[in-house]
């Protein structure tokens, strides 16, 4: 009543008054649990309406649309095609040999219908015979751009409220100082860089991690570019990733394997592990706030429709012998007539012979003198109404075309897990809540992993000897692909070893720090020492009633204290500390489940 008391002693008016006491105190909201900040290369970062440059900056987004607008497309990839022989004749009896993987057969006879012969310029039939594809990226230039297709399969397992730094565009410093219009869309993107955020101006993922600090609010730290970095620039990002989170304390950082998008087998897979307990040794001290899953992953994200004949460049010569005359020989077998010139004339526009733009397909382009692109000649809006009619063409003319375009779409769909677990994180949360292990769920838009390891093949990665444990994600009959773990890299440790602990314990931290800012100079007494406690209290009864927090009853479960001569000395008084102490008992995963079973004799 000491409130009540202070306020109507000091009336000098007569009259009624009224005094509400606040029975409750004030409440301590949580805060959000699953907001990633996602890192990596986009095709732009600005502001559609205000023209802003984004770049380095943290945006924050809900959708794959606002992901677009701000961000822009998916980086195209390039393929080329090489001409392989076909597997030899086994002799009688023997086994054949299987060709070499990403070989393709082609299954077509060499000549043209009578009476059709190919029009000039069309290219010449060619023996039945194979192809190989192989990616156009140079040695420091990565395989592909990961984080658009991240965002999308983000998107596709539950994935929300999220934050995204670009840290540069694709097509940086790749361009001739007379910069064409429209733009190439087959020119080489660019490369990954490590970057520097102590230099102005040094673009790359340190600068983007470094930015992401700043960030109030993500929960997870994600940077699926990182993967395809050498060893020693993906230890770099690695250990500054684990060194923000555990800094900051409010995130985890969700690591993908080095070389993991190359890791096809379980000896690779074992060098992945190597080199990522060597990347992160200098930051051991923080592996708490990290977590780490493989392997790769089989997608379906990527289709033919994402996919145009300008994904195909041009080989050896650089005058699209190779294509032009593997497409042209299956045309001369299933057509002929005008129907057979027509196709023709369509891989002679999509594949002219003795035409190219240093060592690019630019069939699409109206070529000048000087070899670049008229920028008068199409609009960009025509230009892609035109590439994709002519793409759908040869797509439903030639079977081996629609094989090409698969194998390339098949190639593209390699997605390292990352971006796919924060959906699945963010999902899991909103389910079943931060507190529980985000395990067991299926994985949506997913073929199968790179790998499909046994159970005894897991273990090693599950329960390694330095506790560094990297979550499988494992596909089972029924179910797809299955996240099939919950350790974080701190497995050795009984307080951190289980994703959901850590969480759980930065989801109270966060929500209780957030909600004692308002007693930040407030008087340092027994008032506001009860005040904090009852606050919080109030809080973790409602978190263990939900099922956060184990216990038959709140007192087993939590304890909160503040006081003076129980969490505080006159000395921390005087210097201004207010010392609140709380103690959990957590919620644990049942992750080995022991079955015994026992016969008896029937009497």
């Amino acid at each position: 009543m000491a409130t009540a008391t202070s306020s109507y002693l000091n009336r000098s008016t007569p009259g009624v008054y009224i005094t509400e006491i606040d029975a409750f105190g004030s409440s301590i909201v949580g805060v959000a649990t699953a907001v990633p900040i996602f890192i990596g290369y986009t095709e732009f970062a600005g502001d559609p309406t205000s023209g802003q440059s984004l770049y380095n900056t943290p945006v924050a987004i809900s959708s794959m649309t606002e992901f677009t607008t701000y961000f822009g497309g998916a980086a195209v990839q390039n393929y080329t095609i090489t001409q392989t022989p076909p597997p030899p004749t086994p002799a009688s009896g023997a086994t054949p040999t299987p060709p070499p993987v990403p070989s393709f057969y082609a299954n077509f006879t060499t000549a043209a219908p009578s009476g059709s012969p190919a029009p000039s310029g069309a290219g010449m039939t060619v023996a039945s015979t194979g192809f190989t594809l192989a990616s156009t990226a140079l040695p420091n230039e990565p395989n592909q751009f990961n984080l658009y297709w991240q965002m999308r399969l983000f998107f596709a397992n539950g994935g929300g409220n999220c934050y995204v730094v670009s840290v540069g565009s694709y097509w940086a410093n790749q361009f001739p100082t007379a910069l064409p219009d429209p733009v190439p869309d087959d020119w080489f993107p660019g490369s990954i860089a490590v970057g520097d955020p102590s230099t102005p101006g040094d673009a790359g993922l340190l600068v983007g991690i470094n930015a992401a600090s700043y960030a109030v609010g993500p929960t997870m730290l994600v940077v699926p570019e990182a993967c395809q970095l050498s060893q020693d620039d993906y230890a770099t990002v690695a250990i500054a990733m684990l060194a923000q989170a555990s800094a900051l304390q409010d995130r985890v950082a969700i690591l993908d394997l080095p070389g993991c998008m190359t890791a096809s087998s379980y000896d690779a897979l074992l060098a992945c592990q190597s080199n990522l307990s060597t990347a992160i040794a200098p930051q051991v001290a923080s592996v708490s706030y990290g977590v780490a899953y493989a392997p790769a992953l089989n997608t379906s994200v990527v289709t033919t429709s994402d996919i145009l004949f300008t994904n195909i460049q041009a080989t050896g010569d650089a005058d699209n012998s190779i294509v032009n005359n593997i497409l042209t020989t299956q045309a001369n077998q299933l057509y002929g007539g005008s129907q057979l010139a027509a196709i023709q004339g369509a891989i002679a526009a999509a594949f002219p012979l003795g035409s190219s733009f240093g060592t690019e397909n630019t069939a699409q382009y109206s070529v000048d003198a000087a070899g670049y692109p008229d920028p008068t000649a199409n609009t960009p809006a025509a230009l892609a109404q035109w590439q994709t009619s002519l793409d759908n063409l040869l797509l439903n003319a030639l079977p081996v075309f629609s094989q090409i375009e698969q194998l390339i779409a098949k190639n593209m769909n390699i997605a390292p897990p990352s971006g796919l677990l924060a959906g699945v994180w963010t999902k899991s949360d909103a389910q079943s809540g931060v507190w529980n292990a985000p395990a067991n769920i299926a994985l949506a838009g997913v073929n199968g992993p790179l790998y499909n390891m046994s159970d005894g093949e897991q273990a090693g990665f599950n329960v390694p000897t330095n506790g560094q444990a990297i979550d499988v994600l494992r596909a089972q009959p029924g179910r797809g692909t299955v996240v099939w773990g919950a350790r974080t890299l701190d497995g050795n440790s009984n307080d951190y070893r289980y994703v959901q602990v850590r969480r759980t314990l930065i989801y109270v931290e966060q929500s209780i720090k957030t909600a004692l800012q308002s007693y930040v100079f407030a008087p340092n007494d027994a008032t506001t020492w009860a005040t904090v406690t009852a606050s919080i209290s109030s809080f973790l009864t409602g978190l263990w009633q939900q099922g956060g927090l184990m216990g038959s009853k709140s007192s087993d479960a939590f304890t909160v204290s503040c006081g003076l001569g129980t969490t505080m000395t006159s000395q921390n008084v005087l210097d201004g500390y207010m010392i609140v102490a709380v103690t959990l008992q957590m919620i644990h995963p049942a992750e080995f489940i022991e079955l015994t079973f026992t016969q008896t004799m029937g009497s």
